[in-house]
């Protein structure tokens, strides 16, 4: 392993949630500056009981790789202005040059700007794919399709997956080696608060508890220096 390739990682759109409600018909924001994004998710679940008509934005972490390959996880939503793309020329990366669009898992605030790189290979889990296109299909499928099997294998050169199963049934997580070590970029299988995986704990009734946190540990054996999940700042580990 310690001859593995090191990454340049960069997040190009941090995580970050917009809530609101509709009453009377006009918007009621609940969005303090200053906020994490997981002040937000415990805003919207307060708000739910007084404000019936209720929504929240969610975009997730979405994480540029660059080394032998280049590799977006997580495009996210398309917008009006575009953060993905503008962020991007910032950092010197055209969309054409994009070499691999993978999503973690098949909801569409993380799949939906897939369309953004119709010239990429799309990288998604069998079991996700499939799971959607007998359910439903969200976000934009590239024309391009590479699908994963199995529970751990390579993406490309120094490029890893972990089937994370919990959040759905084909979540994936992307491992690379990263000047600070290594770093699992994990989706929204860590979350949907960051003290949950720091305690190794959810509520009772969370929907898959078992699964998610056996997901956890299968994360925490890759002894990671660095977790980006899904909707929550990066995690840092000694």
């Amino acid at each position: 392993m310690a001859d593995r390739p090191v990454y340049r990682w960069d997040i190009v759109v941090p995580a970050h949630r917009y809530v609101f409600a509709v009453s009377n018909g006009e918007i009621e924001e609940f969005n303090e500056p200053g906020d994490e994004p997981a002040d937000r998710f415990k805003r919207y679940q307060a708000i739910k009981a007084d404000h019936p008509v209720h929504g929240m934005i969610a975009w997730p972490n979405t994480v540029l790789l660059r080394g032998p390959v280049t590799a977006i996880v997580d495009p996210g939503l398309v917008t009006q202005g575009s953060p993905l793309l503008l962020g991007l020329e910032q950092l010197g990366v055209e969309p054409e040059s994009v070499d691999l669009v993978i999503n973690t898992h098949h909801h569409v605030d993380h799949t939906h700007a897939n369309a953004y790189f119709p010239g990429a290979t799309g990288v998604i889990h069998r079991y996700e794919y499939y799971q959607y296109t007998s359910d439903y299909r969200l976000g934009y499928e590239p024309p391009n399709l590479r699908l994963l099997e199995g529970h751990w294998g390579d993406i490309a050169p120094g490029l890893r997956f972990a089937l994370t199963p919990g959040h759905t049934v084909g979540s994936i997580c992307v491992v690379a080696k990263v000047a600070e070590g290594n770093l699992i970029v994990a989706g929204d299988t860590v979350g949907p608060l960051p003290e949950y995986f720091d305690k190794m704990k959810l509520p009772d009734g969370f929907p898959n508890r078992h699964e998610i946190i056996q997901s956890w540990w299968r994360i925490r054996d890759f002894e990671p220096d660095i977790i980006v999940p899904g909707h929550n700042p990066p995690m840092a580990f000694a």
